[in-house]
């Protein structure tokens, strides 16, 4: 392991530091796992003549990935669940999946995802956690994790509420080993009112953020404003008590009584109804919206709506969510298919999209998504063979798998 006092300076034939333009024949200055100063190759070289110095080839040098929402749980599932038919008929034989596996077969599925995901440059993943008894046995994590672990009271909310204090005391006492940890109401079809303040409430006494998926299909907005359909009818027939289906969304039901606090992640937001937009708007900034495309298009969704989350400064964060609705972990994958949906985007805003907006939602801002003085070494070099188009665009084609920096040093999968 190379001397943490060490300046060690690392050379590419690009360097993206996502905080400013791109920098050709750009490097970085590391010391211990912290970067010291980032500019041209000549420059740092002449400013730190004493220090180890890395060469790194015909690279792009960029901040490690940011995974905004995944669930490692369910890796094994690859290929086992089709998006044809109804929303609540796939939730359905998703967890007739999930009673056929064991807890040692959830935590290899963890390890193995935590491995792809780095495989692919992602430092840094926001993963939800199905199952809070798997907490204290989670395996050692190489990149960052924040562990956010999902709640619901479908049927009992005592237990959740049980659940969630245990995990409480647990995360109390556990270390974030790098990251840290979350709490993830499911969401409004699977979390009551009280378990949404509870949830609330604890992320506000120990500081923790929280995410909940949101409007994610139609099937939910015609459960909770209509009072009908495959959702409402499966729900019903489990002993969920219907009495929420009373006309509103699940956007109002949510930021209209202001159960979330500021700074909560909202995951899918796929279906927006009349008079979601002005509320939305009204709190721009204020919650993050997480995209994830190659779900999105597994479930044949209807567009997502770029431009009003754009227009209104919403922040948008990209993740994979999970291999029940996907193919792979590959971020790289995740902006093509995203800028192959949105062509109009520019490559350098999907790349904001998966470094700069996740490190700021997670509070991480400056430290996180990033190259720059004090902030944390974590990067990736990608092969880069030239041709034409910007470094973004360059990057963004990218199908191999790049070299990986964690905390300054280099992790071999």
């Amino acid at each position: 392991m190379p001397d943490p006092v060490a300046t060690r300076l690392y050379r590419g034939r690009c360097l993206i530091p996502m905080t400013g333009p791109a920098i050709n024949d750009g490097g970085l200055a590391i010391r211990g796992s912290e970067v010291i100063a980032v500019g041209p190759w000549d420059e740092l070289q002449t400013e730190h003549s004493g220090a180890l110095r890395k060469d790194l080839g015909e690279v792009i040098i960029m901040p490690g990935l940011i995974n905004a929402h995944c669930h490692l749980d369910y890796t094994m599932m690859k290929g086992a669940l089709f998006g044809d038919g109804t929303f609540s008929a796939w939730i359905q034989r998703l967890n007739a999946m999930r009673r056929s596996l064991d807890q040692s077969d959830y935590l290899d599925a963890i390890a193995l995802g935590l491995r792809e995901l780095q495989t692919w440059g992602c430092t840094t993943v926001f993963n939800i956690e199905s199952f809070p008894e798997l907490v204290p046995f989670l395996p050692e994590a190489r990149i960052r994790v924040w562990w956010f672990l999902e709640v619901m009271d479908i049927r009992s909310r005592l237990s959740s509420a049980e659940s969630l204090a245990g995990a409480i005391r647990f995360f109390e006492k556990a270390e974030g080993k790098g990251g840290g940890f979350g709490i993830s109401p499911h969401a409004p079809y699977t979390v009551s009112r009280d378990l949404y303040e509870l949830s609330a409430l604890y992320a506000e006494k120990y500081r923790l953020p929280l995410c909940t998926h949101l409007a994610e299909s139609k099937e939910e907005i015609d459960m909770f404003v209509a009072g009908e359909g495959p959702l409402h009818a499966f729900l019903r027939s489990v002993g969920r008590q219907m009495d929420d289906c009373r006309g509103l969304t699940p956007i109002q039901m949510l930021l209209g009584t202001s159960l979330l606090p500021k700074g909560s992640l909202l995951v899918h937001m796929n279906h927006l109804g009349r008079g979601d937009r002005e509320l939305l708007r009204q709190s721009a900034g204020s919650y993050p919206v997480v995209h994830c495309p190659r779900t999105h298009a597994f479930f044949d969704r209807e567009p997502f709506e770029l431009n009003f989350f754009q227009e209104s400064g919403i922040p948008l964060l990209l993740g994979t969510d999970s291999l029940a609705s996907n193919e792979d972990l590959n971020m790289f994958s995740e902006m093509r298919a995203m800028s192959d949906s949105f062509p109009e985007l520019n490559p350098a805003e999907l790349m904001l999209m998966t470094t700069k907006n996740p490190a700021a939602a997670i509070g991480r801002a400056g430290r996180l998504g990033e190259l720059s003085p004090g902030s944390i070494a974590d990067f990736i070099a990608v092969q880069d063979h030239g041709g034409t188009g910007t470094p973004y665009e360059r990057l963004l084609a990218n199908t191999i798998p790049p070299q990986v920096w964690i905390s300054g040093y280099h992790e071999e999968i």
